[in-house]
């Protein structure tokens, strides 16, 4: 799925609020309703955008009453700063019906003294992922805070070596990613020729350089630095 499209559905509170709901147990229409006290008639529609979404699904009980539940397990990731805004979405698999039907097969019945120290040791294992997990948002915290740092720095460099604004813009685009000519010019909304010859300019002074990927020119800033022409 597109992450735009999820961030949009994710934007309702309702819906937020029922996929909270969902994560904790499945639920049926009237439980989700009675606890976020709206109408049965919204959250069908709530629900069923969901379900369109691949979020949640629906399953029926010996009673023939439709629960839902938590369809997909995946990660959102939204990064906003002064000099960028990306959005990645990833599925993580994990097939649970797989995983405990083969441990069945392997271990066999577990005794109440086993199934006693097995659930201390997957408790036990559950709190280290949760360190480890805090220990990475610690370090995406000081990366997004050393890159913003960064790109303060060159900014305040860009504007010592560019000779007019649009090499200005040219280099705090090829900073953020390599680029070709017609990206450039559609992302600035400059003329070709404007582009071109200033790109040209920038690269006699060794400030930008071409490679060739799929018959394409894309311009980068040099991996290496080196001196002023």
């Amino acid at each position: 799925m597109d992450p735009a499209k999820l961030l949009d559905i994710l934007g309702n509170e309702n819906r937020r609020k029922i996929i909270q709901l969902l994560a904790s147990r499945p639920c049926y229409v009237s439980e989700i309703s009675g606890r976020l006290g709206v109408g049965p008639k919204a959250i069908i529609s709530h629900l069923s955008l969901l379900e369109e979404a691949g979020l949640i699904e629906c399953s029926v009980d010996e009673q023939r009453r439709k629960y839902f539940n938590i369809a997909n397990n995946m990660r959102l990731e939204v990064s906003v700063s002064p000099y960028a805004y990306t959005m990645a979405l990833q599925n993580i698999n994990f097939d649970r019906e797989k995983r405990e039907s083969s441990a069945v097969e392997k271990n066999g019945p577990a005794s109440r003294d086993e199934s006693s120290g097995l659930f201390l040791e997957l408790s036990g294992r559950i709190r280290e992922l949760k360190i480890r997990h805090e220990e990475l948002t610690q370090m995406q915290k000081q990366l997004q805070a050393e890159y913003t740092e960064l790109m303060d720095r060159c900014l305040d460099s860009i504007e010592e070596i560019a000779r007019n604004s649009v090499e200005c813009e040219l280099l705090f685009e090829l900073l953020k990613n390599e680029a070709t000519a017609a990206v450039l010019c559609y992302n600035l909304r400059l003329h070709p020729s404007i582009i071109t010859s200033n790109l040209m300019d920038l690269a006699e002074r060794g400030f930008v350089e071409y490679t060739i990927k799929n018959n394409q020119q894309y311009w980068k800033i040099p991996e290496a630095g080196v001196e002023n022409k």
